[in-house]
């Protein structure tokens, strides 16, 4: 997702360059229409080991792990999410391109009109095209600003969502914790609950309401187990 939105900012980012007169530098505008990454594991080396048939799969454990960007990616929740994030940001991507090369074509037609326009009204016109490219650049950047907060949105409703199942299958598994697995060190897959979180998730939560909607998290009841 985060890699969509950058494609966007960049696209942007080429028509922001056409504004006559801009004081936003292009690296500036990139820092700003950026989407903000999602924290990552320190860059260790890690191993989950395969335990095969000889450790049960649903061992009991005091300490269980969970790959969030897999738990996320793999649920129904998030499929839903991306595909209609990617949706929206190709929109939103082709009306950017669409503006990019109206404000090229407009600056081009300013450019061949100072040779022959007194430079007073000529200059009233260049303010006019600055004043509203800058402003289509605002609308713009807003839009790829809210779509990353919905994706923002989206995640964290998931695991808002997601934390009250987890915490079933925690005390399944006599678990007191439930770490990361990209910042463990080493584990054997048979603590790894991510597999067995998005089958639950996708059962009792299924692809959730969409962010758009305002919809609230629905309270998770008994699992019935």
């Amino acid at each position: 997702m985060p890699r969509l939105l950058r494609m966007i900012a960049a696209v942007w980012l080429a028509c922001a360059c056409l504004i006559a007169g801009s004081a936003v530098s292009a690296q500036e505008l990139t820092d700003d229409l950026a989407p903000t990454e999602p924290p990552s594991a320190e860059q260790l080396p890690n191993r989950t080991i395969e335990t095969g048939g000889e450790i049960p799969q649903d061992m009991g454990a005091p300490v269980l792990t969970v790959d969030q960007e897999q738990l996320f990616a793999g649920s129904a929740w998030g499929q839903r999410a991306k595909a209609e994030l990617e949706e929206e940001g190709g929109k939103i991507e082709a009306e950017n391109e669409r503006l990019a090369q109206q404000l090229s074509d407009e600056e081009a037609e300013l450019t061949r009109k100072r040779e022959t326009t007194d430079p007073a009204e000529f200059r009233k016109l260049a303010e006019a095209f600055d004043a509203r490219a800058t402003e289509i650049r605002r609308e713009r950047a807003q839009i790829v600003q809210e779509l990353s907060a919905r994706n923002d949105a989206e995640r964290n409703n998931f695991f808002q969502a997601a934390l009250p199942i987890m915490g079933e299958v925690m005390q399944r598994r006599g678990a007191v914790v439930v770490l990361d697995r990209r910042t463990v060190f080493v584990s054997l897959s048979a603590i790894d609950i991510t597999e067995e979180l998005i089958a639950e998730l996708d059962k009792r939560i299924g692809e959730g309401p969409a962010a758009a909607t305002g919809d609230e998290v629905p309270e998770q009841g008994d699992s019935g187990d």
